[in-house]
């Protein structure tokens, strides 16, 4: 029992120093290579604390390799931008000056529901509101609102204006939310009113949303060329 525990100090001390070396940040941020060293990380400290028979070295030396081999692809990366866009991938631009790129968002393979709840997230309630939106490195979103939506607040002005509340999309790649409807106030023949009057279809829509004030944004379906 006491072999088990200070190996299990000795294996949990070395990947502290490890980590702390590489920099590591949440997990959430990681790149690829820096996932796929923790997850290895991760199996190799547990293989001598679960068998006692097995040396410590059998951690130790593969947890060493790893970590010179982070630190040489680090600086590798730094020096040579055609291996850092291999190995770290590069930003993906899925709304361009205020418009979707619904290509791109297919080719990072993220749903507009995802892209919509990464946008309430950054405080965002409606699609129309971003200026531009960045699909980092890291999976995570970067968001820039409108300029009118960002700069001078009504509050630093002393104006009083009313909640716009959330923005609910009734509409997601072409298939009706019913769950949305009901939380707008809305039913499918009200929608379909209002698709009628724009001479559409739900089949024509890629989102459309609508806020608690009843503004409603529409993003069409892209014709595949």
């Amino acid at each position: 029992m006491a072999s088990v525990f200070i190996r299990t100090l000795l294996v949990y001390f070395m990947l502290i120093i490890t980590l702390r070396l590489m920099g590591k940040r949440q997990i959430g941020e990681l790149q690829l290579s820096e996932l796929i060293v923790t997850i290895l990380l991760s199996e190799l400290a547990a293989i001598p604390i679960a068998d006692k028979d097995i040396p410590l070295l059998y951690a130790i030396i593969p947890i060493l390799l790893l970590l010179s081999l982070e630190v040489v692809l680090s600086y590798i990366v730094l020096r040579l931008p055609g291996i850092k866009t291999l190995f770290v991938g590069r930003p993906s631009i899925i709304i361009h000056k205020g418009v979707l790129n619904q290509k791109e968002l297919e080719r990072q393979r993220t749903g507009i529901s995802e892209l919509l709840c990464s946008l309430r997230q950054s405080g965002i309630s409606d699609i129309s509101e971003v200026e531009y939106a960045i699909l980092e490195q890291n999976g995570r979103f970067s968001v820039f609102p409108k300029a009118e939506n960002s700069s001078v607040t009504p509050a630093q002005m002393d104006l009083g204006v009313s909640e716009q509340g959330i923005s609910h999309a009734l509409i997601l790649d072409r298939k009706i939310i019913r769950e949305n409807l009901l939380l707008a106030g809305w039913d499918e023949e009200r929608l379909a009113r209002e698709l009628s009057q724009r001479g559409l279809a739900a089949k024509d829509i890629f989102l459309l949303s609508v806020n608690d004030t009843g503004d409603i944004t529409i993003i069409l379906k892209e014709k595949n060329k």
